[in-house]
């Protein structure tokens, strides 16, 4: 399910650009199907930008198989619904092994993406696919696009035809329903602003 944002949080929490390409990190607990769709939404944003002349790219995912949190991520997830960027990241998110990590979960929460944390990582967390929508076809696979679009710094449109669709406006994740696989398209408003936080001359700045 898409992670539901206030406008002024969408605003705050987003539009804030990697300065250098994170590495990315997929963890999971048993053979999962959404690991493709990782590599799969991985593949959808780098050929965005390239296609808006954007010097930026996502590296491959690291896969890593351990015991998810589900109870952490549940925990998480409350918080960044209700829009408060001031929670505090449960232990199990403190020491993670990229910038960006991405947890398929098994159980049943409200997908979402966080804001930079101190260390300047994101998490993502990914609901079982056992609950709906997750249980419709095309779903999973857009969900996952759409939370890894926040992690590069988009918000929320109001389209419901669009993928960065959510709260306030009146999108669900059961509209990415679809008996054949398909992603949903970002709006010329959105492509001009990943050109505006990663223009074609983006380099990567030295980790500190």
């Amino acid at each position: 399910m898409i992670v539901l944002f206030s406008t002024a949080f969408v605003n705050a929490q987003f539009r804030n650009a990697w300065t250098r390409p994170p590495a990315v990190t997929v963890i999971y607990s048993d053979k999962d199907e959404r690991i493709g769709l990782v590599e799969e939404a991985i593949a959808f944003w780098n050929k965005t930008f390239e296609e808006i002349g954007s010097g930026f790219r996502l590296p491959n995912a690291s896969i890593v198989k351990k015991l998810v949190p589900e109870s952490d991520l549940q925990a998480l997830s409350l918080p960044m619904v209700a829009g408060d960027r001031s929670a505090e990241f449960p232990d199990a998110f403190r020491e993670l092994p990229g910038d960006l990590n991405i947890f398929l979960g098994n159980s049943e929460f409200v997908s979402f993406a966080t804001p930079f944390d101190q260390n300047g990582k994101r998490v993502v967390g990914i609901r079982g696919t056992k609950f709906p929508p997750f249980t419709l076809p095309n779903v999973a696979r857009n969900v996952i696009i759409h939370e890894i679009g926040h992690s590069i710094g988009l918000g929320h449109n109001s389209d419901p035809a669009m993928l960065m669709c959510g709260r306030p406006a009146p999108c669900r994740p059961n509209l990415f329903n679809s008996a054949e696989p398909k992603i949903f398209p970002l709006t010329a408003a959105e492509k001009r602003q990943l050109l505006l936080m990663y223009p074609s001359d983006w380099r990567s700045k030295a980790r500190p």
